[in-house]
């Protein structure tokens, strides 16, 4: 009798350690599928010296208009301060419809800078600006 238990709290313990798995499984790729489609906000923050302005902004200007003729594009924001130190410090906030889009959105401006041979490497050391950017997804709400 104590066997038969045994063996039926094992077998049980296993089927039921099989079936979390599985479902952690089915959870990750369901969240992954989620993300895959959720909004993608792209953020990037710059550190421009004062002298350098001008150029920047007419640089950014022109990439803000590009990018809103892409597909996929929904809106983009942009914020502006000087810091303690006379650096201009800008923000632009541009939210995309998923990750496909946004990857696709990243190749046309990479192309379009190579068909115009823009190098922004290039600009950016010559210029002495500095750039944060990171890719964020919309939070949950509570």
């Amino acid at each position: 009798m104590k066997t038969h238990l045994l063996i039926g709290i094992i077998v049980l313990a296993l089927f039921s350690s099989k079936t979390n798995a599985q479902s952690a499984t089915i959870n990750s790729q369901i969240e992954t599928k989620k993300s895959e489609n959720m909004k993608q906000i792209f953020i990037d923050k710059f550190i421009v010296p004062a002298q350098s302005k001008q150029e920047f902004l007419e640089r950014v200007n022109i990439n803000r208009k590009f990018i809103k003729n892409l597909n996929g594009f929904i809106k983009d924001e942009a914020y502006e301060r000087t810091d303690e130190h006379g650096n201009f410090i800008f923000m632009t906030i541009a939210i995309w419809e998923n990750e496909a889009v946004l990857k696709k959105a990243k190749e046309a401006v990479q192309a379009s800078y190579k068909k115009e041979g823009f190098d922004i490497a290039e600009m950016f050391a010559r210029l002495n600006i500095t750039m944060d950017r990171n890719i964020y997804k919309e939070s949950a709400k509570p």
